[in-house]
């Protein structure tokens, strides 16, 4: 008789297939040093590049009333204001010298309504459009640090195909909102990049930032854009030098080096699926995190995908209680420890493994490192076989790279290089835990005493040291003895 490890595998599997005729009829996704940085970076605010003119805030205009990609929750319950406006300016390529184009885009932003709480730093989100449409990855994985720490962070629809035009781009989703949007096509994104981020830190007549003293603009993108970024990073940002500091989240392009040290601080994190065994070729402004148990797309990202943010695109739901988005932490949240039918769900859902942690310590790291010259911590890198592949563990977990509680003390195979994007996870049964930690009390210290390790790496903030604890002591109906943890 199967047995039940090898039962989800097969069923793994069947998802795998599904998963990847689903990827193929969206379209693939093509498209640690140790010397010192000097101080905090200059960019000398972008002199080159103009400032666009801004319009809006937009408001309730349009058929929907609302902006497509707003938040699904009312951000205003937790002090922060969300606007959505028009970018319109003349933009250059940087693939065809001398060729210009007119444009108008659109951006989102979200910033606290408190002056004293803005921490200074904006984070632009080059929003990734794989799918053809958005999807905003780095700020659902990290908008928890958003908050709490004072960012403001803007979805900014840098690509044409997050414009139109499928059902869920602004042009069809409501044209009459929308009908003044006009993107000359990808080969311009770069500068109208550029001139959002000037926008920021020296705003026309219309300031998106209403007021606010900004000190820093960060650039983040996952996968597709996570690419852009590291294009923008060798090719733009030597002409533009508007942007102080680069998140380059899962490169979809594995790409990890440039060819030059990038000009301003880089920190490139790397999932499972973005293994490569060949070394980075900079050091002064370059940090690389691997990511053990990571992949491209995880879990955390497909529940506040389905249950979250897709009924408010797809039906104009109304925004819900901001207290409704830590609910649906709950369920976003696991790592593995609890049973979930989404486990086995490649592309939709993913890996369980919480990268979001990892993605809000870089966010943390990175904006220390922008404005005191403070360096991340170095990561370890993965360990490879001779053949160049992941090296991995009995359980299927990857050895090397940063190792997060989870990956140490495991509960859970994280399979996160399958699927090609999403990854599964396969927790172990009751009798395996027990085999591996006599009681609950034991999987507990332990968890803890890797979670006080990975907050002195500084690869773990924390409060999500504390969410991670919190989640370890509910874990103990998967034990068959529980214990008192005396640690």
């Amino acid at each position: 008789m199967m047995d039940r490890r090898s039962m989800l595998r097969r069923l793994a599997c069947a998802w795998c297939l599904l998963c990847a005729l689903l990827l193929a009829a969206c379209g693939s996704d093509t498209s640690g040093g140790a010397v010192l940085a000097a101080g905090p970076t200059t960019t000398n605010n972008g002199p080159t590049v103009p400032v666009p003119m801004v319009t809006g805030p937009i408001g309730t205009a349009g058929i929907k009333g609302h902006a497509l990609w707003d938040s699904f929750v009312r951000l205003s319950d937790i002090g922060y204001d969300e606007q959505e406006y028009f970018i319109a300016g003349t933009a250059k390529s940087y693939t065809t010298p001398s060729t210009t184009a007119p444009y108008v885009t659109r951006i989102i932003v979200r910033r606290p309504m408190d002056p004293a709480k803005f921490n200074g730093t904006v984070l632009l989100d080059w929003v990734n459009v794989t799918a053809q449409f958005e999807n905003a990855v780095d700020t659902v994985e990290a908008h928890q640090l958003f908050h709490r720490e004072g960012f403001a962070y803007v979805h900014v629809s840098a690509q044409a195909a997050g414009v139109c035009c499928t059902p869920l781009t602004p042009m069809v989703w409501d044209p009459l909102r929308y009908m003044t949007l006009s993107h000359p096509g990808d080969d311009y994104a770069f500068d109208m990049f550029s001139q959002i981020a000037k926008a920021m830190k020296s705003p026309p007549t219309i300031d998106p930032m209403a007021g606010l003293r900004v000190r820093k603009v960060i650039a983040m993108g996952q996968s597709q854009s996570g690419t852009r970024l590291h294009d923008y990073v060798a090719l733009v940002q030597p002409d533009a030098r508007v942007i102080d500091g680069f998140l380059v989240h899962a490169d979809g392009g594995a790409d990890k080096s440039y060819p030059a040290d990038p000009e301003v601080p880089v920190l490139q994190l790397m999932s499972e699926r973005e293994a490569r065994a060949d070394e980075p070729n900079v050091t002064r402004n370059y940090r690389l995190w691997e990511i053990a148990g990571a992949a491209h797309q995880d879990f955390w990202i497909g529940v506040h995908s389905v249950e979250g943010q897709g009924p408010r695109a797809a039906a104009s739901a109304p925004q819900m209680p901001a207290s409704d988005d830590e609910a649906l932490h709950a369920k976003a949240g696991n790592y593995g420890e609890q049973y979930d039918p989404g486990q086995l769900v490649c592309i939709v859902e993913g890996t369980q493994f919480p990268l979001r942690y990892a993605v809000m310590a870089a966010l943390h790291h990175l904006d220390l490192w922008v404005k005191t010259g403070q360096l991340p911590p170095a990561g370890p890198r993965y360990q490879f076989n001779a053949d160049g592949s992941l090296a991995r563990d009995a359980d299927g977990n990857a050895l090397g790279g940063i190792r997060l509680p989870p990956i140490e003390v495991p509960v859970a195979s994280y399979r996160s290089d399958l699927c090609n994007l999403g990854g599964i996870t396969i927790p172990f049964t009751e009798v395996e835990l027990a085999a591996r930690y006599p009681t609950h009390a034991d999987y507990f210290c332990k968890m803890k005493a890797a979670a006080a390790r990975s907050l002195a790496e500084g690869f773990l903030l924390p409060p999500e040291a504390e969410d991670l604890m919190q989640r370890v002591q509910a874990a103990s109906n998967r034990f068959l003895v529980a214990g008192t943890p005396d640690c």
